[in-house]
């Protein structure tokens, strides 16, 4: 019975040892702001801004709603693009081999150069073959056209004025 105790306590060890990770809250994700950047109340751009955030500036992910991060920070809680934020690194910091390469890979940038893209389907030639006219789609769209008139009256109302731009290949 001692020998079975002795084999079986390891063993319950590690099982238990796993449920407690298991049950633990995860980590929250820490992120750096990569730019100046807007904190909104809500995950819209014409919801109300809670505050102007600075470059450098850290925050907590407490939620995601698609390009959007619902983020806690010392001036606030709200939204904000992910585009705007570097993830910070769950990695340890030591003067190891692998956390001097971590700090390389993961600390702060000295440049920033964000690229992002947004894949579009394309029409298929399914679709084509089972397109018909739809007429109250035509008068819609027709309805969003705009006359050189009503764009510059539209624009002085928003505070715009005409401006002369040279050429670019003049001088």
């Amino acid at each position: 019975m001692g020998a079975t105790l002795k084999h079986f306590l390891p063993a319950l060890r590690m099982m238990l040892a796993t449920i407690f990770l298991a049950a633990a809250p995860a980590a929250a994700q820490q992120v750096t702001l990569e730019r100046d950047s807007p904190l909104y109340a809500e995950a819209r751009l014409d919801a109300s801004q809670v505050t102007q955030l600075k470059q450098g500036a850290t925050g907590e992910v407490v939620g995601k709603q698609g390009a959007w991060l619902n983020l806690k920070t010392a001036g606030g809680s709200g939204w904000l693009f992910s585009f705007n934020v570097r993830f910070q690194s769950q990695a340890g910091s030591g003067d190891s081999a692998t956390g001097a390469t971590a700090g390389r890979l993961f600390g702060p940038r000295r440049t920033v150069a964000v690229t992002s893209s947004i894949g579009i389907r394309g029409i298929e030639e399914e679709d084509l073959k089972q397109a018909t006219f739809n007429a109250a789609q035509m008068l819609l769209l027709d309805g969003y056209v705009a006359t050189r008139q009503m764009a510059e009256r539209g624009a002085r109302a928003s505070g715009l004025a005409p401006e002369q731009v040279e050429f670019m290949g003049t001088k």
